[in-house]
């Protein structure tokens, strides 16, 4: 599967999961995100998703792919990096996802 059909599938599993009350919610707590790039997926729904997808060639696709449109899609990959266990992978991903400090 390449990256770019893997996000289409990703973000088919991540609607199947939403909330639209805790979207709604959550995207108050967030005024300078627009709520439209908000689905609505509770954190623990999406760690345990993210612990069956990062065993998956898919997950792997899906680290090469920014940015991303929506906010779960962020926090998935940042579940994603978590479960790398190479060190010097796992710094060189997490320095690739999140921008430079300035």
């Amino acid at each position: 599967m390449t990256p770019k059909e893997v996000i289409p599938k990703v973000q088919q599993d991540l609607f199947a999961m939403q909330d639209l009350k805790y979207r709604d919610f959550h995207a108050k707590l967030m005024p300078t995100v627009e709520k439209e790039s908000v689905i609505g997926v509770r954190v623990p729904v999406l760690r345990t998703y993210a612990k069956k997808f990062g065993k998956t060639e898919e997950a792997k696709q899906f680290l090469k792919i920014l940015p991303h449109q929506y906010y779960e899609e962020n926090n998935l990959h940042g579940l994603l990096i978590e479960q790398i266990k190479d060190y010097e992978l796992c710094i060189e991903e997490l320095e690739r996802f999140l921008p430079p400090y300035r």
